[in-house]
């Protein structure tokens, strides 16, 4: 029974790299070299979270980060995040909402587009509390489905530490 359903999950993951494979051929240079990045930054955004003790990936620092984002750049804030999205879903691990989060902002930031905040907000499903990660740039959602995002309640004034 076990082993049938082992068999059914790895078919199912062949079925879906086959799929992306054709995706994959018509990218571009720039977007392998977005995609290499973004899996490296989550890599690194991973690592860091595991080291962190519980509550380390707050920061102390509630000013804001002082930079306004350009509004002009969303494309380009739009480009990273699908890289980043990319990773994630065909990369070497499945990063949940707060690494693929904290990963977008570094690429960001490293891209000169300055401004990206990182936004947690909780959602009450049942009884029981559900968290949430996004990345807002210039006041838009940018690598998240805006329509699952606005379910959530942002928690103000909890700031997401910069990654090392």
């Amino acid at each position: 029974m076990a082993w049938s359903r082992t068999w059914r999950r790895v078919r199912r993951e062949i079925t879906r790299y086959r799929r992306a494979a054709g995706k994959l051929e018509a990218l571009r240079w720039r977007d392998w070299k977005d995609l290499v990045r973004a899996q490296l930054a989550l890599a690194r955004a991973q690592r860091e979270m595991r080291s962190l003790p519980t509550g380390g990936m707050v920061s102390d620092d509630v000013s804001v980060r002082g930079v306004l984002p350009v509004p002009a750049r969303i494309d380009e804030a739009r480009r990273i995040a699908l890289a980043v999205n990319r990773a994630a879903e065909f990369g070497f691990f499945r990063p949940r909402c707060l690494v693929k989060s904290r990963a977008l902002r570094k690429m960001l930031d490293e891209d000169g587009l300055d401004g990206a905040e990182v936004r947690v907000g909780v959602l009450l499903v049942h009884g029981r509390f559900q968290a949430h990660a996004w990345v807002e740039y210039g006041g838009q959602v940018v690598g998240d489905d805006p329509e699952k995002v606005s379910r959530f309640v942002p928690m103000p004034g909890i700031n997401v530490a910069d990654l090392e």
